[in-house]
């Protein structure tokens, strides 16, 4: 029901990986009275929702229970036709237990259990640049396999006890995520071009673009079999959770100290089961050959940390002051070549914040962090783990109906690891890259406001914008594609010093403008990404290696029938403007079209 967003310094409790902050998805909390909301939406492309939600508490005990089932036919078209879309369900369960009003302690006691699975028939493969400009949304036949299944559980038991100046918490917690992806991954042939290189070269490759097409027949050959792969994936993760804060005053100064211990783990298993088709009449039919695994592998990682923090409050100054230490030990077995590896990372994560109240709205914060990532238990022995200091430094304007934040942020970076996903050719998923040194400046500004204009009428503003600016301190060359200035000419070329990063935009932005009356809401959106990078580069950009600028309108409008009954509607895309967000892995993709949804809700 709700996001938590940690940035700078406060996301040292969070762990590694934080270098670009930490979110935590809030879930609705157990209601003290009877409460339910039951939701319904339809759209175009057959979109579909449906939610039910009901809780309460009952003398010491209380449960919430919700279930959400969502999905779509899909906005692509296939040229052989049938469904590009998605069904999924989620179900999700909360048991508590409190002590009584009258115990010494306050106690709860939380059992929550989730389980989730989908059903898409997503695709990676996209188009030429032409037939992108003649039909956008177009799926060719070499995808018409492609079909992604999950299944998702977790549980999570969770103690927290406080008594005056002191609270713990203690959670225990299991994750297990399983998927299976059948998909597009190019050719078979050892010989035969990158899908992605076919795609951006069209007029070279004739005969592999009909082949995609499926306008011509395959002649048999490894060279014109179409790589359909079955991405096996299998993770866990589990541990141990301890928090302990207490409130403490000395002279002028409060103390709100937090110590946290964890023990986590966590495993992947990788399969990698490549089949080959023909094309034949326009349809992919079976080769009916056996082919090894291309990659079976099994990771795991345990891990301890520790840290402490301490937020002090001392007249108009708050620092927010803390110290983690993480003890990694990963594990790497490839099951093909009965290799295993391993590997040991220790590491001291400090930072520091600071914020001073000038007045009773405005305020200045800096704030100085250490960022780290660890490397992946099979990492080779030449990758580094990524580390960084980051600098955040700004002013906060606070009143009761207007808030506003102008941040700079710096993060300079000894190394930065790339890490190849499904959707990185030319490398073994989880394979990782040393960058060197990389520089990454910019700022950010946000406003959220509310004026009221009449009686029983209110216009709520928020605002969000972010400047970038990246640039590799060091010129290397490097075989993870996405560090390939060359990548869609088919050829390995270096990175230079001063080239800028892919795929991070200089400019985005975000306005979101209402009007609320009492039983009635409108909502106007518009968001701005600037033209993008592919590639590393410099200078202008070049046609066909980054992606084009753009600017979507969202509205979005409610209206109470009665106490209870909200009827709602939403149109994403109002314009029905389509660009390409990305020419990776495998040619240019769409955004999302317009489209339009219509519901109600109603609360129990």
């Amino acid at each position: 029901s709700s996001v938590e967003v940690f940035k700078g310094p406060s996301a040292i409790k969070h762990g590694p990986h934080t270098v670009g902050g930490a979110l935590n998805l809030v879930t609705p909390a157990i209601s003290e009275s009877a409460q339910g909301r039951l939701e319904a939406f339809l759209g175009t492309t057959s979109f579909q929702k449906v939610r039910a939600s009901y809780g309460e508490t009952r003398g010491q005990w209380g449960y919430r229970l919700d279930a959400l089932r969502f999905g779509s036919d899909g906005f692509k078209r296939l040229d052989t036709g049938g469904d590009t879309g998605f069904v999924r369900n989620d179900l999700n369960a909360k048991l508590q237990w409190r002590s009584d009003e009258e115990a010494g302690i306050d106690q709860t006691l939380q059992l929550k259990l989730g389980y989730a699975d989908e059903e898409s028939d997503e695709a990676y493969l996209g188009l030429t640049d032409e037939d992108f400009t003649a039909s956008p949304n177009r799926r060719y036949v070499a995808s018409e396999l492609d079909l992604f299944e999950s299944r998702h559980y977790q549980a999570q038991l969770s103690h927290h006890v406080s008594h005056d100046e002191w609270q713990l918490t203690s959670r225990a917690y299991y994750n297990r995520f399983s998927r299976d992806w059948f998909k597009f991954d190019g050719f078979v042939g050892d010989r035969a071009p990158a899908a992605a290189v076919v795609l951006a070269n069209p007029d070279f490759f004739t005969r592999e673009l009909a082949l995609l097409r499926g306008e011509v027949d395959s002649n048999g050959s490894e060279r014109e079999t179409i790589d359909v792969t079955d991405f096996v994936r299998d993770f866990v993760s589990k541990g141990l959770d301890l928090r302990l804060k207490y409130k403490l005053s000395a002279a002028t100064m409060d103390h709100h100290l937090e110590f946290g211990l964890r023990y986590h783990y966590d495993t992947v298993q990788r399969k990698q089961d490549q089949q080959g088709f023909l094309v034949s009449s326009g349809r992919l039919v079976a080769d009916g050959r056996s082919r090894p695994l291309t990659l079976s592998n099994d990771w795991e990682t345990d891990a301890v940390a520790l840290y402490l923090s301490d937020q002090i409050e001392w007249g108009k100054l708050k620092l927010d002051l803390g110290l983690r230490y993480e003890s990694i030990d990963g594990r790497a077995e490839d099951r093909l070549t009965t290799s295993i590896v391993r590997n040991q990372q220790d590491v001291f994560l400090p930072g520091i914040g600071a914020f001073y109240g000038l007045n009773d709205a405005w305020g200045l914060l800096l704030g100085i962090n250490r960022g780290f990532s660890p490397a992946s238990p099979g990492a080779a022995g030449d990758v580094d783990p990524e580390e960084s200091i980051n600098y955040e430094y700004g002013f906060r304007y606070t009143t009761t109906d207007l808030r506003a934040e102008v941040i700079g942020f710096f993060n300079d970076y000894k190394n930065l690891l790339g890490r190849c996903g499904v959707s990185d050719p030319g490398c073994q998923v989880g394979e990782e890259f040393n960058s060197g040194e990389i520089e990454v400046a910019g700022a950010e500004f946000t406003l959220d406001a509310n004026f009221a204009v009449a009686a029983g009428l209110n216009v709520p503003v928020s605002f969000a914008y972010t400047y970038t600016e990246t640039a590799f301190q060091n010129s290397f060359t490097s075989s993870f594609s996405q560090w390939n200035p060359g990548f869609f000419s088919g050829i390995q070329e270096p990175v230079l010093r001063g080239y800028e990063l892919p795929y991070t935009p200089e400019h985005q932005a975000r306005l979101q403008v209402g009007l609320r009356g009492i039983d009635w809401g409108v909502d106007v959106a518009v968001r701005h990404v600037s033209e993008m990078r592919e590639v590393p580069g410099f200078g202008a950009f070049e046609e066909g290696e980054s992606s084009e600028a753009y600017s979507i309108v969202d509205l979005s409008a409610n209206y109470t029938l009665r106490d209870r009954l909200m009827l709602k509607m939403v149109v994403e895309n109002v314009a029905d403007e389509s660009v390409v967000v990305s020419r990776r892995p495998f040619g240019a993709r769409p955004n999302l079209p317009r489209l339009f949804k219509i519901g109600v809700t109603y609360g129990l």
